[in-house]
């Protein structure tokens, strides 16, 4: 979930990042908060990530 967290941080999703604020960004949290509305899982030596609703 935390390539994911970074991914969406990184196309935008979050809106503009100023560079000085960057460093204090806990992707870690973000990472947790996806884990709740995502899930993961591994078909023919693929990782995917899906959103379940």
């Amino acid at each position: 979930m935390k390539e994911l967290a970074e991914q969406f941080v990184d196309e935008g999703l979050f809106g503009d990042i100023p560079d000085h604020l960057a460093n204090y960004i806990d992707m870690d949290a973000i990472a947790r908060d996806l884990a709740v509305d995502y899930a993961e899982t591994e078909l023919a030596g693929e990782r995917l990530i899906y959103r379940a609703m």
